[in-house]
């Protein structure tokens, strides 16, 4: 029993994971550029986050759903404006640059995990996604059911490991047939399109709150 909990749980994980999104593409971004090990460490910021948002979303979000829609213009705003800087400094870089200065100095795994984990903790709408999920599994985690709940959550982060996993390794194994070119315009391609469509998110979201005064 406890088994088939966890694999229903490893599947809600990889099904939350699916959609790639701009923190995605910073994690290719990061493998192809560095490594495979910098890469899977800064898909575990989005793991850990999304396991947060699992655990309080499958418990029951009817609160917390409140307080986010009560604040939800200033919530958008500030994920949007954290994108849009990332977007920015990832098109500004420069493969060959950042390989001169991995020579020089290594970042710790510690900063490539937490600096992800802190834009995707700021993003809670991940929760409406993790909702219909869980919704369309028919599954609500109770404190009632501990054992139940446990198993829940670690399939769902398993879930997220192994894809990150295979994702991390599949992205290294193809960086070494890449040019620096390449790579370069992948930053410029990945971070426009990242500025870009957080740009329109926001633009939308600002004209919505306007026609609704």
């Amino acid at each position: 029993m406890f088994l088939h909990y966890w694999a229903i749980g490893i599947l809600i994980g990889i099904l939350a994971i699916l959609p790639l999104g701009p923190l995605g593409i910073v994690v290719i971004q990061r493998t192809l550029i560095h490594n495979r090990k910098t890469g899977f460490y800064s898909a575990l910021g989005i793991v850990l986050s999304d396991t947060i948002y699992a655990s309080l979303t499958g418990f029951g979000m009817a609160l917390i759903l409140g307080i986010i829609r009560q604040h939800e213009l200033w919530f958008k705003l500030a994920g949007a404006l954290i994108l849009i800087v990332l977007g920015i400094v990832i098109f500004l870089s420069h493969p060959e640059r950042q390989t001169a200065k991995k020579l020089l100095k290594t970042s710790t795994p510690a900063k490539y995990l937490g600096g992800t984990f802190m834009v995707a903790i700021s993003n809670p709408y991940v929760m409406f996604w993790l909702l219909a999920i869980f919704s369309g599994f028919g599954i609500a985690l109770s404190i009632n059911k501990p054992i139940m709940a446990f198993f829940i959550l670690l399939g769902f982060f398993t879930g997220e490991v192994l894809w990150w996993i295979f994702v991390t390794w599949l992205m290294d194994r193809l960086r070494n047939r890449f040019s620096l070119k390449f790579l370069l315009w992948f930053n410029r391609l990945a971070g426009a399109g990242i500025v870009i469509f957080m740009i329109i998110f926001l633009v939308h979201t600002i004209y919505k709150e306007v026609a609704a005064l």
